[in-house]
């Protein structure tokens, strides 16, 4: 299962807040009349907006800022990789991954502060590697149910500072452990390939030239007892209309990483990250849950909103939480709709960002959605997809997937995934499959896992489009020609989540924050309770237009290689046919007691 949130968002704030209070939903007609035989629209030739910024991977090199944590790396790598080459089982490749993490987490909820942190931590991946690149001990076995040769979830802890001895002694201890967990997996590997003599497959691991880049140590600069007033007041100002919690929260990072491995690759990197967000809530009469979140994101905390700027975001997240709390609850529907912008980012995230991660097409447990589909139409031909980390901004926003090297120390860069309709490629980590045999630069992780091919920045580009407003009009000429009652349309998301198991349907789920009914007459109708959901070749396929204008959602995004930053840019698209159902509702209720009055904070 894979899972896209908005970055620091929890699961409680997924779904469409909402009430029970307000009037109750039309019934749908049952049964609808089948939608008639497809018609393809006309659309004029001109592309949506796309103007992107670019860093190359080599930009910034400052070989005089160079870590002595780099050399010893380096040399503990030539120490240990010259006695492991003599074991009965050698070992061809061992790499050093070093991670320092400062993270800086401020919440306010109500006016007062409830959290308050700031930790420091090292983390060490080590990867080692025995057999051979043809064959060795990460392959999947065929039935691994008791996990033998399951990659590990372990940090190895490294001691701060630059002390050659102390951190030598770490790097050496996690490798004889690393070591002699690969030779024992690599038997199980030999064992379980002894009886699929005739099992054809890719092999386990593609080469890489080297690569040597320092990055300059970047510092985390701000002022905490600014944003401490500053979140303070947000959240007392939070507190408007139906929601009874309104809390403000930032998230800095400043991270520091070192990467070596036996290829000769020496690659020291330096970068921060901050996130805003403003979040309120109620909860509905029914039980539901009803939240609103609005997040912003920069490199450094001074690339964040100003005051007036998250006077704005409170407006919008208070303003919908009030009309949600009228909303009535929706009933299953299918039939023509619009995802916006940021819906139709993380909807091309989940329906086929995950299934072009390479590993996947190699993963016998997993559904292999596109494995047959190289050189195939799967889209419309006026429409492409790549996925691009060296990305800075797009049309002026910052993108969280952006990264110079990946974490198994490739080069970034850009990969054509769809290419007028047709799917040309794949996101590709070291693990090769057939017709894929390098790496693009793609292989990602958090500390502790294993690296696999993960998305970084994915964009959606038209080379046919309308403007947003006509696009609605060609929403409700689709509506009378399928003889609906209404289309749908959804401006925002809250997250999603999608199955990629051979064993369970190879469906996806797209939770709406904000979902509207629209009807022949123009009128619009909000609703909640409902989530988006359907099969990824259906989906693609159902595509029929798309707006001139691009928004991009930014978030993390969680898989068996851990959380990591991600984007999706994309126009609003309108689908032939999408499936709603009804979202669950738990059974709860509100408090009996009222809230305490609450007291705003001058501005």
């Amino acid at each position: 299962m894979r899972w896209i949130f908005p970055l620091g968002a929890a699961v409680g704030l997924m779904g469409c807040p909402g009430n029970g209070g307000g009037p109750a939903a039309k019934p749908e007609p049952k049964p609808l009349p089948p939608a008639q035989a497809d018609v393809k629209l006309e659309l004029p030739a001109i592309p949506a907006k796309i103007d992107v910024t670019r860093s190359q991977p080599l930009d910034g090199n400052a070989p005089d800022k160079r870590s002595p944590i780099l050399d010893i790396m380096k040399a503990e790598t030539e120490r240990e990789m010259a006695a492991l080459r003599k074991q009965k089982e050698p070992a061809y490749y061992l790499a050093y991954q070093l991670v320092e993490q400062r993270v800086v987490s401020l919440e306010a909820e109500g006016g007062a502060l409830i959290t308050d942190s700031d930790d420091t931590a090292r983390n060490l991946d080590v990867e080692v590697r025995v057999g051979d690149p043809a064959l060795d001990n990460t392959r999947d076995l065929a039935s691994d149910d008791n996990g033998l040769n399951s990659p590990l979830t372990r940090r190895g802890v490294v001691p701060f500072g630059e002390d050659k001895q102390s951190i030598s002694n770490a790097l050496w201890l996690e490798t004889d452990r690393r070591y002699r967990e690969a030779v024992t997996a690599l038997g199980y590997v030999r064992q379980d390939q002894s009886t699929l003599k005739t099992r054809a497959t890719a092999p386990d691991f593609a080469a890489s030239e080297p690569q040597v880049y320092v990055e300059a140590p970047i510092k985390l600069a701000f002022d905490k007892q600014q944003w401490v007033d500053r979140l303070k007041r947000c959240s007392a100002r939070a507190l408007k209309g139906s929601a009874t919690r309104g809390s403000c929260g930032v998230v800095f990072q400043q991270n520091t990483a070192w990467f070596v491995n036996s290829e000769g690759s020496q690659i020291q990197l330096s970068w921060t990250n901050a996130q805003l967000s403003v979040s309120v809530g109620v909860k509905a009469d029914d039980g539901m849950s009803l939240s609103r979140l609005e997040q912003r994101f920069g490199r450094q905390p001074s690339d964040l909103p100003n005051d007036a700027d998250v006077d704005k975001m409170i407006a919008t997240v208070t303003g919908d939480l009030d009309a949600l709390h009228d909303a009535p609850l929706a009933e299953p529907y299918v039939g023509p709709a619009i995802l916006e912008g940021r819906a139709a980012g993380v909807f091309f995230h989940e329906v086929f960002g995950h299934r072009i991660e390479g590993h996947r097409q190699k993963d016998t447990t997993s559904g292999q959605t596109f494995a047959s589909y190289v050189g195939k139409d799967i889209a419309p031909e006026w429409l492409s997809v790549y996925d691009d980390p060296m990305i800075v901004t797009l049309n002026g926003m910052q993108l969280n997937g952006f990264y110079r090297f990946d974490d198994e120390g490739v080069k970034a860069s850009k990969v054509p995934l769809i290419d007028r309709g047709k799917l040309v490629g794949f996101l590709m980590g070291r693990n090769p499959i057939k017709g894929f045999m390098s790496s693009n630069g793609h292989g990602r992780r958090s500390p502790g896992l294993p690296a696999v091919a993960r998305q970084g920045n994915l964009v959606v580009e038209v080379s046919k489009s309308v403007p947003r407003a006509d696009l609605e009009k060609l929403l409700i000429e689709e509506v009378k020609r399928q003889k609906r009652p209404y289309g749908m349309i959804f401006t925002d998301i809250s997250g999603g989540f999608t199955n990629t198991s051979a064993f369970a349907p190879q469906a996806f789920k797209v939770n709406p924050v904000m979902a509207y009914k629209i009807y022949p007459d123009g009128k619009r109708e909000l609703v909640r309770g409902i989530d988006i959901s359907g099969t990824p070749l259906v989906a693609l396929q159902s595509i029929r237009a798309a707006s001139r204008e691009i928004e991009t959602f930014n978030g993390v995004c969680g898989a068996e290689s851990g959380w990591v930053p991600v984007s999706a840019s994309a126009p609003s698209l309108l689908i032939e046919k999408l499936e709603i159902e009804k979202g669950f509702i738990p059974p709860d209720r509100p408090p009996l007691l009222q809230p305490p009055s609450i007291r705003q904070e001058a501005p």
